[in-house]
């Protein structure tokens, strides 16, 4: 009699923990079908092309790795003007090119040429948005933008905004010729987003790990200028700091606590943005 309740009692147990191990898998499955989806709003069509804005462009067709086949925009200064230096432009998780016209705009002036791709998913990139295929297409982009700014002779920088901080500071950290990098709106990686939403707690051990800065921060050795709106209602101030006092291996590193202005708006509503990003340039780039 005890021998038959102790079978059932381990059949019992055994039932128990294969339950336990299906519904783990179920939400593991779960997450990691509904993340990219909670991460990345791509939109297809491009409201505007450069020209609308009054710049000199070329279009840019490129492949990643994997063959998923980009497009971007290489925007440049004014046939005559000056041209201080190249910067890729990593954007963040909205939108496409297009919604980045005004900001372009903005750095051109300064003297800058600024190389942008979209992801995969979004404009007219092929594709779908992964947080590897992000990554691969930053790789290509850099690579590209490396290109382009050696032919033209001039210096090469990158520019990270929200979500593409991440990949931003990925390249900057493998790229020794990294001549500056500027973050704007930055964060750690998804984890430390997701830390601060009660909601998302169940799901973190499920999170994917691939859109991480990790220990990449530390290993950038360029100059680097985190930007961050006091105000952000998206990625909290206190992220980005975290982001800057983690790039310890930078030779330079400042802080700009944006005082005006959210998370998608500091730069219009700023108006010493572009004026701290051109002081920081001056300082970090060869005078011609």
């Amino acid at each position: 009699m005890v021998s038959s309740w102790g079978n059932r009692g381990g059949q019992l147990r055994m039932k128990i923990a294969l339950g336990i191990a299906a519904a783990l898998f179920a939400l593991w499955a779960l997450v990691r079908l509904m993340e990219p989806k909670l991460t990345y709003f791509p939109v297809r069509e491009l409201y505007a092309d450069p020209a609308a804005f009054g710049l000199r462009f070329e279009e840019i067709a490129l492949a990643a790795s994997d063959n998923v086949r980009l497009h971007g925009w290489y925007c440049l200064p004014p046939a005559g003007a000056a041209h201080r230096a190249d910067v890729v432009f990593f954007h963040g998780n909205g939108g496409n090119v297009s919604h980045r016209l005004q900001k372009i705009r903005e750095l051109v002036r300064l003297g800058l040429g600024v190389f942008i791709v979209d992801y995969r998913g979004y404009g007219r990139s092929a594709g779908a948005p992964r947080d590897a295929g992000i990554l691969r297409d930053a790789e290509a982009a850099f690579r590209e933008a490396r290109g382009r700014a050696a032919a033209a002779g001039v210096p090469l920088g990158i520019f990270g905004e929200s979500l593409g901080t991440i990949p931003a500071v990925r390249q900057a950290a493998v790229n020794g010729d990294v001549a500056f990098l500027i973050l704007e709106g930055s964060f750690p990686g998804k984890r430390a987003v997701a830390t601060r939403l009660p909601l998302f707690w169940p799901f973190l051990p499920f999170l994917g790990g691939a859109l991480e800065m990790g220990p990449r921060a530390s290993q950038v050795a360029c100059p680097v200028l985190v930007m961050h709106a006091r105000a952000d209602e998206v990625i909290p101030l206190a992220l980005g700091r975290a982001v800057h006092d983690r790039l310890t291996g930078s030779r330079m590193r400042e802080w700009y606590e944006v005082p005006r202005g959210g998370h998608n708006d500091c730069f219009e509503a700023d108006a010493g943005f572009f004026p701290r990003i051109d002081a920081f340039l001056e300082r970090v780039l060869p005078r011609s």
